[in-house]
């Protein structure tokens, strides 16, 4: 099975789990029912399918790993021959789509596995959203296949893959699902300054952005001329760097410039010098002209340059593997 079956293996029988990147069915119970000429029941069959899929945010195509177990034969029922075949709408195409060849005859305590694969790259600029569909065909081995009602089901999430251009004008395609929204990691240990000036924002300005008792952050594309607004040029007020406070002083800008909740003129923002002292982080007002109202809308941190950059770099790396997409929601948490 696929890395998503470690995700599968905790989720309750019957149910499907689903991360960023991964989708998976544990143990959906399908019964099977031999009847004879007057309807009645001859012998019965329990057959569980767990299926996991994992998704690719640099690629079209992605594989889902099957699992039909047979269980409790009972009565005149001893093999049962099963088949699988996956599908899926919108512009996705189940590439291959039988997790095995024709029919596979099962005992009691039979397994079958095998793998499907499907594709969507769509246009570029087009994000398309896909439900991948499932049917199940069962009859007696040995015998003629009559028409009996298939089980069919539904991967109840939809997948999108979406393709764009790249800054080397290269096209980019990738999948993730869009119903689970990332969360950016920045330790304090890691991120020093800048991790404190985001959790000082979060924590003590309205927006609370990135918190999930606030609201999520989502990206932004222009985060250049953004940034502009709130720390370079385009700002009311400039940012005089802190040198003799801060070694290798730099603004830096929460909510991030490359979101949509960033991006405002940095005359409005909170600014603010984090420094650790006796291996606490505590915030210092930057300008006791511009005392902190806790009413702003976004906060400039005098943080070192490395670190500053540090950030950055981990939320380009977020967008890229877990196929962040224009105005798509994330969260941010900044851990000890």
């Amino acid at each position: 099975m696929a890395a998503s079956a470690q995700v599968c293996a905790i989720a309750d029988p019957g149910t499907w789990r689903f991360e960023r990147l991964s989708a998976c069915l544990r143990e959906l119970k399908v019964t099977f029912t031999l009847r004879g000429a007057q309807q009645e029941v001859l012998g019965t069959a329990i057959l569980y399918v767990s299926s996991s899929a994992t998704l690719n945010p640099r690629s079209g195509a992605w594989n889902e790993d099957f699992v039909v177990e047979a269980v409790d034969f009972t009565g005149q029922l001893a093999s049962l021959s099963v088949a699988v075949e996956a599908s899926c709408t919108s512009q996705c195409t189940a590439t291959n789509k039988n997790p095995w060849v024709g029919n596979k005859a099962l005992t009691e305590l039979g397994v079958a596995t095998g793998r499907v694969s499907y594709s969507n790259v769509p246009a570029v600029g087009v994000a398309d959203a896909a439900t991948v569909n499932y049917r199940m065909t069962m009859f007696q081995t040995g015998t003629a296949p009559v028409p009996l009602p298939a089980v069919n089901w539904s991967n109840p999430r939809t997948i999108r893959c979406d393709s764009a251009l790249t800054e080397s004008g290269n096209t980019s395609t990738g999948c993730a699902l869009p119903s689970v929204s990332p969360e950016l990691e920045l330790p304090l240990a890691t991120y020093g300054a800048a991790g404190a000036t985001y959790d000082w924002a979060q924590y003590n300005l309205p927006g609370k952005w990135g918190r999930y008792s606030g609201q999520p952050m989502t990206r932004a594309l222009d985060g250049e001329t953004r940034r502009l607004k709130t720390c370079g040029t385009q700002s009311s007020i400039a940012f005089v760097r802190k040198v003799d406070i801060v070694p290798d002083d730099s603004c830096d800008e929460f909510p991030f410039a490359s979101t949509w909740q960033g991006g405002t003129d940095g005359g409005l923002c909170a600014e603010i010098v984090p420094l650790l002292e006796d291996g606490e982080w505590n915030i210092y007002e930057a300008d006791p002209a511009r005392p902190v109202t806790f009413t702003e809308p976004c906060v400039r941190g005098h943080v070192p340059l490395g670190v500053n950059q540090l950030a950055g770099t981990a939320y380009s790396n977020l967008i890229q593997n877990q196929r962040i997409i224009n105005k798509e929601p994330f969260y941010l948490s900044v851990p000890f």
